[in-house]
């Protein structure tokens, strides 16, 4: 089972394996010091990174308790599909999440709903977590409407008792200077758990343009109006937690926002 508390790094395509490598080193030497009484200091932390990454992240960090995981995996299995790299191998690899629909890949290389629905199936059938990454493009639309539709694709072949985890980034707060309003991401999550209530094993974490500050703004909103449902179950870092230490300064944050759930 996923950690209650979550705090996600996707490291993009930025990291050479020297900065990785970096990375895991500062990252897993800073939280055994700052968490000493934890066998496992690294746990509620994820990470997904490309694949040629995955084998250095699971000998760092993956005894200290990070899940780890990769940005995609291939809709096939194991077969004549020159480039694809299967669920089967990463779960034999040591992945435990991958990270689906995020608007850069639709975008960019033009994945559908279905495809990524494909995706979610193949992942979960192999004891891999889909991240799915789920958003309205702008602001004018509604989020539940939105993310209802999403969901029908990706979700329509996992199990119900499969875990899952949603990372809610609305496409206009990716990659902007500031992440989407605080009492906007409430009410989105408070949403989002009442439209997955039949899925026990559901993870919510928030994204886009995330950084220091933004999840205890996030609780902060919700506590102030009484609405525990929309705080998060943590936060997805992209640009902002390339630097090691502002990474580690976002775990403690949520950490102690979270204490109770610790």
């Amino acid at each position: 089972m996923l950690p209650d508390v979550l705090i996600g790094q996707s490291s993009k395509s930025y990291f050479t394996h020297a900065q990785a490598l970096e990375w895991a080193e500062v990252v897993g030497r800073e939280l055994s010091a700052r968490y000493p009484d934890w066998d496992q200091p690294a746990t509620g932390t994820f990470l997904c990174v490309p694949y040629p990454l995955l084998p250095l992240m699971v000998d760092r960090l993956g005894p200290l308790g990070t899940t780890l995981g990769t940005q995609d995996l291939s809709q096939f299995g194991p077969g004549a599909y020159t480039g694809e790299v299967s669920a089967e191998l990463l779960a034999e690899m040591g992945s435990k999440l991958t990270m689906l629909g995020h608007p850069e890949r639709v975008k960019l290389l033009g994945e559908t709903e279905a495809v990524v629905g494909v995706k979610a199936a193949r992942a979960a059938a192999n004891g891999i977590t889909p991240i799915l990454v789920a958003g309205e493009n702008d602001p004018t639309q509604d989020p539940r409407e939105v993310m209802t539709a999403q969901f029908e694709h990706r979700l329509r072949d996992v199990p119900l008792d499969a875990e899952v985890m949603i990372a809610y980034e609305p496409t206009w707060a990716i990659g902007q200077p500031e992440p989407a309003p605080a009492e906007h991401v409430v009410g989105v999550v408070a949403a989002l758990r009442e439209l997955l209530a039949d899925r026990p094993n559901v993870r919510l974490v928030y994204g886009g343009s995330a950084g220091r500050g933004t999840f205890k703004a996030i609780a902060d909103a919700a506590r102030e109006v009484g609405n525990e449902a929309g705080i998060p179950d943590g936060v997805f870092l992209g640009r902002f937690g390339l630097d090691p230490l502002a990474f580690l300064d976002v775990v403690d944050e949520v950490r102690t926002a979270l204490a109770d759930r610790l």
